[in-house]
């Protein structure tokens, strides 16, 4: 489910630019950051399953951006190095600093990797954006 202001935030920014924003780039994960930041206390399970899957490079921002592939591992420092700041950031539950990571990502992906997103559009199912599959510590 998208808030009201991220809905007029993507309404607004796809009118006054061809630049894509966090939401669109990474929709599943920009929903539960949004969502740890509002809704979700501190110490709730689903953060520490969140905070897994940020450790798990298909699975996190950068990987979902990615088509929920690990290929940039290899192809991209920056990208690397972004997502171990928003597992970083996440983990320390710091709103700032996962809020610049935001910025930085959506930045370095308008520069360096725009074709990779809009040349191959991927479709997220809002459901699947406040649930999470049951990960084992033995993975």
């Amino acid at each position: 489910m998208y808030t009201k202001a991220s809905l007029y935030e993507n309404m607004v920014h796809s009118k006054s630019s061809n630049k894509l924003i966090f939401s669109e780039i990474s929709p599943m994960w920009s929903e539960r950051l949004n969502q740890a930041r509002d809704n979700i206390s501190h110490f709730a399970l689903i953060r520490s399953q969140w905070y897994r899957e940020l450790t798990i490079s298909s699975a996190c921002v950068i990987g979902e951006a990615y088509g929920f592939s690990s290929s940039y591992v290899h192809k991209c420092k920056t990208c690397k190095e972004l997502g171990f700041q928003f597992m970083y950031y996440f983990l320390i539950q710091s709103d700032s600093g996962i809020e610049n990571a935001k910025l930085d990502f959506e930045d370095h992906w308008n520069k360096e990797h725009y074709e990779t997103k809009t040349g191959n559009k991927i479709k997220v199912d809002t459901d699947l954006q406040i649930q999470s599959y049951p990960l084992s510590l033995n993975s």
